[in-house]
């Protein structure tokens, strides 16, 4: 048993995961790994210099038996005198309200449970009692799913204030080390309910593995882990100098430039659209996208193709544009009055009066103020047309709108559902862009409309 402490300990001090002094949470479901937890870093509190608390979320879906859980660890931690925290949610619905699986909205729920203990009570660190099968689990897991090298570089042993010191131990040496001392633990039904994939996996999958393949599995894919994490880490510090320098975030659209796809690059082009759709776009992102994406940079300027997420790529002549598909709004005339506020194809476009010694001006395109002495109450919307001509902000001659728009780099996704506000049959703003020359406000000016996006 001292030989199972010891791994813990040289783990622990190997990745540097406690500091003298620091205030410990551990996350106790109540089963053999937390209260191994529990238990191992409340003997070795003070070796550690540390102060430990625990916290328990209760699931709501194993009805009586999750509640005699949740009592479980409260009688254990009053035992042992370790302040102890809990809190009931019904994940179930929390699932179904958000359209995803239950085991996900179980990790979600709980994670956001621990941080927010975490954060009010001042804790450093919180502990979760993940083992070396359950990183096997989750590299196997993703290796089948097609994750990428993120994925089979396994269960981080730390991230931000969240550690894994238990990563040292399979899960058979903590069911060992436990009834060598005694040491009641609770065993969850559902974690033998083979409709779930990691189940499956545990123990369908890896009993098999292990006794005709290698009996060392759990080590083994642990160590291949670390070395895959530290190509992941490399590899995302390559992207994420490549999104600083070739990729460019709007509101509505992200832009790459195709320059920085040469040779040395080419590689991470998965890996960089992955990284715009998972986290600036919040969709999924397949491995048949890339190949959809990998396959366009082949094709003729113009060429587009669709995400199965819904989004659009565009290839330009030295850019490609990724944004959500859009719909046609078939939008015509629409007529606004001064002092109303009309939506449009999902933006609010206010109109309204204002006194002049209220006008402040600042940067901000989606907020303007025109000259109302030549004009009257009634204004139109539409989208911009061939033909339309202007006197942009600043010049005194006028301009095609299709030239103004081209020159201030607007794609072409956007550029065909730009939007016009006219005024006796004349363009007083490209909406959002900028304003007509002709009705700036001057020291001769008498009336003042403030023109919003909202």
């Amino acid at each position: 048993m001292k030989s199972i402490e010891q791994k813990v300990i040289k783990f622990a001090d190997n990745y540097k995961l406690l500091q003298n002094g620091e205030k410990i949470l551990i996350a106790l479901s109540g089963g053999p790994d937390s209260i191994f937890a529990l238990y191992f870093f409340e003997k070795f509190s003070k070796r550690f210099g540390i102060t430990l608390a625990a916290a328990h979320l209760n699931h709501m879906l194993r009805g009586k038996q999750a509640d005699r859980d949740e009592e479980f660890c409260k009688r254990i931690c009053a035992e042992i005198g370790i302040e102890y925290y809990s809190e009931k949610y019904d994940v179930a619905v929390f699932a179904k309200q958000n359209k995803i699986s239950v085991e996900e909205a179980a990790r979600k729920v709980r994670y956001d449970f621990l941080l927010r203990v975490a954060k009010n009570y001042r804790f450093d660190k919180i502990i979760t009692a993940h083992t070396m099968d359950d990183n096997a689990e989750t590299v196997l897991m993703n290796l089948i799913k097609g994750t990428g090298l993120q994925g089979i570089a396994g269960i981080p042993v730390q991230r931000d204030n969240i550690i894994r010191p238990v990563l040292a131990l399979t899960k058979d040496e903590i069911i060992s080390y436990l009834d060598n001392y005694n040491i009641e633990y609770r065993v969850d039904k559902s974690n033998k309910d083979l409709k779930y994939e990691r189940n499956f996996i545990r123990h369908k999958i890896l009993p098999l593995i292990k006794k005709n393949l290698n009996p060392s599995m759990e080590q083994n894919i642990f160590n291949s882990s670390l070395v895959f994490k530290k190509a992941s880490d490399s590899l995302r510090k390559l992207k994420d100098e490549f999104l600083v320098k070739f990729v460019r975030f709007g509101e509505e659209y992200v832009i790459i430039e195709l320059s920085g796809l040469q040779a040395e690059n080419e590689s991470l082009l998965g890996e960089v659209l992955k990284d715009i759709v998972v986290n600036h776009f919040k969709k999924e992102f397949e491995f048949k996208d890339y190949i959809k994406v990998e396959s366009l940079l082949e094709k003729p300027v113009g060429r587009k193709v669709i995400l199965t997420s819904n989004l659009e790529v565009l290839k330009d002549r030295k850019k490609i544009y990724i944004y959500p598909k859009q719909n046609s709004h078939g939008l015509h005339l629409i007529d606004v009055k001064a002092g109303e506020v009309k939506d449009i194809t999902g933006k609010k476009i206010s109109i309204n009066f204002i006194e002049k010694d209220k006008v402040k001006f600042e940067n901000n395109r989606d907020h303007e103020f025109i000259s109302a002495d030549e004009l009257d109450n009634n204004f139109v919307i539409r989208k911009w047309q061939t033909g339309d001509k202007f006197f942009p902000l600043g010049m005194k001659k006028h301009k095609n709108v299709s030239d103004f728009l081209l020159d201030e780099k607007i794609p072409a996704f956007i550029k065909k559902d730009q939007l016009v506000l006219l005024n006796r049959n004349q363009i007083v703003w490209i909406i959002g862009l900028r304003i007509d020359n002709r009705f700036k406000i001057t020291e001769k000016t008498k009336k003042v409309i403030e023109l919003w996006i909202i």
